[in-house]
């Protein structure tokens, strides 16, 4: 990981993040007939999350696949990726949440900043299935607070640098567009 961010650039760049989302979100939510709280209330948020965090661990199999000694190693790129997939629908949880009950914005992004500052000392290796557990049982809990706090240590644990996941968000994002373009 690199140098910590200042609360400034990371406040800003989950700004960011938010409103490209909730351009993004538009297109989908909208275009095919939904509203937040029928996504939030149907725990399709819970559904989607779970499923990208399915992915996510799949490319991490080399780091818990004690039985098959032909698995591929971590690519750490994929990892990323994968990582961002989730963070996707974990904004989308939030603004829903917004939308749905009028918490402000600015609550997640100070518990998110607040998780990424302050989040615990990791193990020196990682063994990040143990490190799902906790954004399970979040998610568990029936239209809990969206898991910010839960994403934030799934990053440390993954040893994800703040920059490179809003970059590559960014990206994803842009991509994201396109596949709504061809009618995704």
């Amino acid at each position: 990981m690199t140098e910590r961010m200042d609360r400034k650039a990371f406040i800003t760049r989950w700004r960011k993040m938010l409103k490209l989302q909730e351009k993004l979100d538009e297109r989908i939510v909208k275009g095919h007939g939904l509203t937040y709280k029928d996504l939030l209330y149907g725990n399709w948020y819970v559904s989607a999350i779970l499923d990208e965090i399915g992915e996510l661990n799949h490319e991490l199999k080399a780091d818990w696949c004690w039985w098959k000694k032909t698995q591929a190693p971590v690519d750490e790129k994929k990892v990323l990726e994968e990582f961002v997939d989730v963070l996707h629908f974990v904004l989308s949880w939030q603004l829903a949440h917004h939308e749905v009950t009028g918490l402000p914005l600015s609550k997640f992004t100070a518990i998110a900043f607040s998780e990424y500052e302050n989040c615990g000392r990791l193990p020196e290796h990682r063994r990040v299935v143990s490190a799902f557990q906790p954004m399970m049982l979040r998610l568990s809990e029936c239209n809990a607070c969206p898991p910010v706090s839960q994403l934030m240590w799934l990053m440390r644990c993954l040893k994800l640098d703040f920059e490179d996941v809003y970059q590559e968000y960014l990206a994803k994002n842009k991509v994201n567009h396109q596949r709504q373009d061809r009618g995704y």
